[in-house]
């Protein structure tokens, strides 16, 4: 197989790049069910952060999928939804508002731009009916007997005949775009009524032919929050009073509303007016992985490789759900992913670094080291049980670091591990589990190499967090890795896995700067809680290992209103997740809410990925983070530093020089 086929296959990680007909790259989410798509008219408002598949699933509901030409068999029940997708120019869309106009002129411009936009889509959509097999029209050209001159009531203007006020919408598009651009020297368009002109359009259309007259056109408009919102106001009213055959919803990120209002007294309330459908609100531990397996079997599929096949019609067989969900196909398919992207168990992970000179050396040093700081009579060899425990060798250096252990007791501990008997190394106490993945990472910091704890499907998973699109940005760099260094594709090596995860954390990381208007901002505010993740890593004690994610005390209730403000806007674009705190140290401690550094940014900072310890922030510290000046930051780390006892020769904060990014 041609590299370039794979290279452009897997380059291909948005839904934009992809076209409006996806019918053969998609795959059936696990909650396409709860969709119920066709079985209910109630809108839907569909959330989701950047990545997540939004788009992706509009498109396969549009039209353009539904009534695709690559599919064979389209059963009459395609026809109770008929999706139309539309992706408002947000640039656009921004343009039309003040600019020394009367915001009323605003408001019918933009419905007069909605009518344009999805008249043209209605009209669109019958020819995708037409050219697909399933048979309401004879003949393709049959929908330019249409006669659409009732239209005529809104403007004498207006074309009876299909084809003709197909292209004179669209050229009104033009028009109208024109006038908005330069809306002071050229002479105002005559405007159309919006959802009434379009649910007009469509009566006429099901008046005319009798096969869709139980049809239903469902409206999907993609990226909400990017609307202003009178914008906003104007589709909330529309959704709130949608009915047969004409239903709108939209997709948007988390905290995406501007403005809940309509145009009447009322405001849009959920259960009530619409199904809230959480894309991101399901399983990540055993749903995703399946799922995002499929989407890279299927993606290999067709590319023509020579892997374990998948059966791509089961993934688009809603009939088929029951059997995909097995656990025979599930260990299949993940069996499939995991043997193109092996990872090493932390067993394994221990026994390289104690085969491999540099890292053995680096651990007796700080082993030694550390001995040294509580002035022990013991060697480091001590600590190294010929190599049958590695684990354990390598949670050493925190042990020793605290002086709450005493040297004994740890090389007491260690005899018992030998002897197979009861121990604090595997026992309930359970020293391994709780510090191996924090003295690995201390034992890679500051090399070259990239950390192999960063490899494997599953961990790749986890660092995507449900988003398919850094799902498969990682599978893509790591299968291109393997390419350039001349392998075949099959197993990827974990060393060039961890490499390609490191080069998309740093390359997904630069992309936050356009993130909305908040882009730099946000931009500086990873950089600065990374660094102070990174900081909690370098404790010598590893008494808290872990930090990737943190409270404010007292709660969003303690924070000014730019930094609650910004907070939303960090959760609306997936930089950090907010979730209900889990863990309490005392009883009496309040329930709070955890922000979470998405963990697809651990590479860079080399820092954990998982979800382990919590970091307690002051209101006065989570501001600083968020809108403290440069100096006021680095104050904050070196206080932590001192706090946390973490060792700096020279500069006070050596590892945080790119702190200054934030300021060019």
């Amino acid at each position: 197989m041609p590299t370039s086929q794979l290279r452009q296959l897997f380059a291909v990680n948005r839904a934009e790049e992809l076209g409006y007909d996806v019918w053969k790259q998609f795959v059936l989410p696990p909650f396409y069910e709860e969709l119920s798509v066709g079985n209910t008219k109630k809108p839907k408002v569909i959330i989701g952060g950047r990545g997540c598949g939004k788009t992706m699933l509009l498109r396969y509901l549009s039209h353009e999928s539904t009534f695709s030409r690559e599919r064979e068999k389209i059963p009459e029940s395609a026809l109770s939804h008929i999706g139309i997708y539309w992706r408002a120019d947000t640039q656009f869309a921004s343009l039309m508002q003040r600019r020394g106009t009367e915001d009323d002129i605003w408001e019918s411009a933009f419905r007069h731009l909605t009518a344009l936009v999805l008249g043209t889509e209605v009209l669109r959509s019958l020819e995708s009916i037409a050219s697909s097999s399933i048979g309401v029209f004879e003949k393709t050209d049959d929908i330019n007997s249409l006669n659409f001159q009732r239209l005529g009531a809104f403007s004498n203007q207006l074309p009876p005949q299909y084809l003709t006020l197909r292209n004179y919408l669209e050229d009104e598009l033009a028009v109208f775009e024109s006038w908005v651009n330069d809306v002071r020297s050229i002479e105002k368009p005559r405007f159309l009524p919006g959802a009434d002109f379009v649910s007009r359009l469509v009566s006429l259309v099901l008046e005319q032919v009798p096969k869709l007259k139980n049809a239903v056109f469902f409206v999907y408009v993609d990226e909400y929050e990017n609307l202003a919102v009178y914008q906003q106001r104007i589709i909330n009213t529309w959704l709130k009073h949608s009915e047969p055959p004409l239903i709108f919803n939209f997709a948007m990120k988390r905290n995406g509303f501007k403005t809940r209002a309509t145009e009447g007294e009322e405001s849009l309330s959920d259960i009530h007016d619409f199904r809230d459908i959480d894309l991101e609100n399901f399983d990540l531990g055993s749903d995703f992985p399946v799922f995002a397996a499929e989407i890279l079997l299927l993606r290999l599929q067709l590319a023509n490789t020579q892997l374990q096949e998948i059966r791509a019609e089961l993934l688009r067989d809603i009939s088929k759900m029951e059997e995909r969900k097995s656990q025979a196909y599930q260990d299949s398919v993940l069996s499939a992913v995991r043997y193109i992207f092996p990872s090493l168990s932390h067993q394994q992970l221990a026994e390289e670094a104690l085969n491999d000179s540099l890292l053995r050396k680096r651990l007796e040093q700080r082993i030694q080291d550390a001995l040294t700081r509580r002035s022990a009579k013991s060697e480091a060899s001590d600590f190294f049980l010929q190599d049958k425990f590695p684990q354990a060798s390598l949670v050493a250096p925190a042990l020793i670091s605290r002086p709450s252990l005493q040297i004994a007791d740890i090389k007491k501990q260690f005899r018992l591990l030998l002897s197979g008997e009861e121990n604090k190394f595997t026992g309930t106490t359970d020293w391994i589990h709780n510090n191996f993945v924090g003295c690995f990472l201390q034992l890679y910091d500051g090399l070259v190499r990239p950390c192999p704890l960063y490899s494997g499907f599953s961990t790749f998973c986890y660092m995507a967090r449900g988003n398919l699109r850094h799902l498969l940005e990682l599978s893509f760099r790591a299968l291109a890795r393997s390419e350039d260094a001349g392998n075949a594709i099959g197993t990827v090596d974990v060393s060039m896995q961890a490499e390609a995860a490191r080069q998309t954390s740093a390359d997904l990381l630069a992309e936050i700067r356009s993130f909305g208007a908040q882009g730099n901002n946000l931009y500086a505010f990873v950089l600065r809680l990374g660094s102070l993740f990174l900081l909690s890593q370098q404790q010598l004690s590893q008494s808290e290992p872990e930090r990737t994610h943190f409270s404010i005390q007292g709660g969003r209730s303690e924070m000014g209103e730019e930094e609650t403000t910004f907070l939303n806007e960090a959760i609306k674009w997936s930089v950090l997740f907010e979730e209900k705190g889990t863990k309490k140290k005392s009883a009496t401690d309040p329930e709070g809410t955890e922000y979470v550094l998405n963990p697809i940014y651990a590479p860079y900072f080399h820092i954990s990925y998982r979800k382990r310890r919590k970091l307690d922030l002051s209101p006065q510290e989570a501001s600083t983070l968020i809108i403290g000046s440069y100096a006021s930051v680095r104050q904050l780390l070196g206080d932590f530093q001192r706090r946390w006892g973490v060792e700096s020769p020279n500069d006070p904060l050596p590892l945080f020089a790119h702190l200054s990014e934030q300021e060019d």
